[in-house]
């Protein structure tokens, strides 16, 4: 979807557009994300392209957001995935880089993510992509001048990833080799996950390498994009041309290609962006992936496999055969889409994909009932596709863990509410099935003070057992606490809500659910970001509580900065809302017009101040016309927001090798 575009500004100031990229439309990630991290100038930023949801970015260590096209950028959350992937100066680094920061992510097929960091550590995670927890190995560690491991300590400028085979990457090194002579090179090579490295530099100038790009239809074709030009490579790296003739001398920071038309884009360092269209013969790029159906399994199930082939190049793939050994301590069960197999090995045969389309099929196994403690997972490994015009894939590993027979996670695992006194608040949470046998659940709650009830997924019916969940589904519970009438106001109740297995009651998973009690009427919202900070010294806070308190109003406080998650109900407890927003900007209301918006329409009061409301594109929202009544003509820009400078390059970037090329 070409409406979702990332970037940063300087630091730690991740954005996105879902319009494409008009004017002044982009807004912040923040959620989850520490600002204050140790970073580079510009971090570095990873889509995953075979799951455009899934987003990596990183400073010191890495974050990672499984939904970043969610419908408000102020819903996409990230995750710390790792820890310090660097060697942790505070300072310039070990090796006499800027700093000890993440430098460059890479990603490709399967489910792992390498890291390289500017005091010239690597790392790589085999479940990076699917794990909230995932394992990360240093790779060819070195440990100084007499250390002869085969990779730099130089900088880590850019990782490329084969899009199908993760175990396949390279990596690019700034610098230069007089930094590390006993450890000289550009660009090296794996072919196994990083347990060795090739130096792959060839005839390269001993110059920065910037970025790389594999070319996904000719397997031994590499950009590389260095301080003096670009750079291709059409043998692995055994000799290297420049790419193209008439390109200005300069550093060029950036290169990829866009397969679907075979055209090249370099951006420069003050030179502007430039585009190379490939002259070569139309050719498919095939790339390959496996999944499992995502249920949890165990002894004697049945496990599901999809396997997908895609066409990235520039011309349709025919004769198309897709091959999958069944795995070990599994036995086949049927193959879709006419797949036959023959000996242990699953085959599907002449298919054609045309150019940006896909095909898939679909594996049965059924797992070895008897199988063994000692195996904890289900390896799919050596699949892969070919085409009659010569381009093929092969896939990265896939890997099925063995569940236990029951398991289940209760979700989220804290919350809070409020209610006015002598009423009640509903709650949902979410139990998923972990297990790989069926089951049900038992809900019960204690440590609170105020009554707890359960009722089914439609807040209706009163239950004390869950209906019947399979393997890896989810059912949701309705959790109701009645607040007394003779609470006092701001009096809380914390529960623990603890759902248990009936099959086998030694399982459970328990959250908290915190109620507070309202017995005022009016709500004071601190949304005030900089309130605290040396710059911004004003206690806007302090004008709206006294004159409050000075006209004998009774009152409770929510700070935003202390806790962003405003709950509706909560808010509806109160007759009137007095939120201030200070001098936040940008957009500071953004993340909360749709409870705003539910508290109005059920007839709430709002008293709204600040001074940057408007700002960025914030004063278009349906919100703010339809409930604030303001209009604006166009976005306006804060004068204490950072500009903007966009700016385009147009010149002629031709080769005169195997490849001939014009700037579009």
């Amino acid at each position: 979807n070409a409406c979702f575009v990332y970037g940063t500004y300087f630091g730690v100031s991740l954005y996105r557009f879902s319009d494409g990229g008009n004017f002044l439309t982009n807004r912040r990630l923040t959620n989850g994300i520490n600002g204050s991290d140790r970073s580079e100038f510009y971090i570095p930023v990873a889509l995953n392209q075979l799951n455009t949801d899934q987003l990596f970015t990183a400073t010191y260590r890495v974050y990672r957001t499984d939904n970043a096209k969610a419908a408000s950028a102020a819903d996409v959350h990230f995750k710390t995935i790792s820890p310090d992937l660097t060697s942790g100066c505070t300072g310039p680094a070990p090796n006499g880089a800027r700093a000890c920061v993440i430098s460059a992510i890479g990603i490709g097929g399967g489910t792992a993510v390498y890291t390289g960091s500017d005091d010239g550590l690597v790392y790589f995670s085999p479940n990076a992509m699917t794990s909230d927890n995932p394992t990360w190995i240093r790779l060819n560690q070195s440990n100084g001048v007499n250390d002869k491991n085969t990779l730099p300590r130089r900088p880590v400028a850019s990782i490329a990833v084969d899009r199908s085979n993760y175990r396949v990457a390279y990596l690019a090194y700034n610098g230069y080799n007089a930094a590390t002579s006993h450890q000289p090179g550009h660009v090296f090579k794996t072919t196994d996950a990083g347990s060795t490295w090739t130096d792959v530099s060839g005839n390269l100038p001993d110059n920065p390498v910037n970025s790389l790009t594999i070319d996904p239809s000719y397997p031994n074709t590499l950009y590389a994009a260095t301080d003096v030009g670009p750079f291709v490579t059409y043998n692995g790296g055994a000799t290297w041309s420049a790419l193209g003739t008439g390109f200005p001398i300069v550093a060029v920071d950036q290169i990829d290609m866009d397969t679907y038309h075979r055209v090249l884009a370099a951006g420069t360092h003050g030179r502007g962006a430039w585009s190379l269209n490939d002259a070569s013969p139309a050719a498919p790029a095939l790339v390959i992936s496996k999944v499992d159906a995502g249920v949890p399994v165990g002894p004697g199930s049945n496990l599901d496999y999809a396997i997908t082939v895609r066409n990235i190049g520039n011309a349709g793939a025919t004769g198309v055969t897709i091959t999958d050994p069944v795995p070990a301590n599994t036995s086949f069960v049927s193959a879709g889409e006419s797949g036959v197999n023959n000996n242990g090995t699953v085959r599907w045969s002449g298919l054609s994909i045309a150019s940006g389309g896909s095909a898939t099929v679909h594996l049965r196994v059924r797992i070895d009932a008897d199988l063994k403690n000692k195996f904890s997972t289900i390896v799919d490994d050596s699949f892969g596709a070919t085409s009659a015009e010569g381009p093929s894939a092969t896939g990265s590993p896939t890997v099925t863990p063995i569940a236990p027979p029951f398991a289940l996670s209760l979700a989220p695992a804290s919350q809070t509410d409020g209610a006015h006194v002598g009423q009640s608040v509903t709650d949902l949470v979410t139990i998923t099935n972990l297990g790989f046998m069926t089951d049900t659940y038992t809900m019960s709650a204690a440590g609170g003070t105020f009554p707890v009830s359960f009722l089914d997924s439609t807040c209706t019916t009163a239950i004390t057992t869950t209906p019947a969940v399979p393997a890896g589904a989810s059912t949701s519970v309705c959790v109701k606490v009645d607040v007394p009438a003779t609470a006092t106001d701001s009096a809380t109740s914390t529960a623990t809500i603890t759902a248990t297995s009936t099959g086998s009651p030694k399982v459970s998973a328990s959250g908290t659910d915190k109620t507070i009690a309202v017995a005022v009427d009016t709500l004071v919202v601190d949304d005030d970001a900089f309130a605290d900070t040396a710059a911004h010294s004003i206690d806007v806070n302090s004008f709206y509580t006294a004159a409050l308190t000075a006209k004998g109003k009774q009152f409770q406080l929510w700070d935003l900065a202390a806790d962003k998650n405003l709950p509706l109900n909560y808010m509806k407890a109160f007759k009137h809302i007095v939120w201030f927003t200070g001098n936040s900007f940008p957009a500071p209301i953004s993340l909360y017009e749709t409870k705003l918006k539910a508290y109005l329409d059920g007839g709430g009061h709002l008293f709204l101040s600040g001074q940057d409301l408007l700002d960025g594109a914030a004063g278009t929202s349906a919100f703010v016309h339809d409930y604030l009544q303001t209009t604006r003509a166009s976005p306006m820009r804060s004068p204490s927001a950072a500009p903007t400078k966009l700016f385009s390059s147009r010149s002629r970037w031709r080769n005169t090798g195997r490849r001939t090329s014009e700037l579009t």
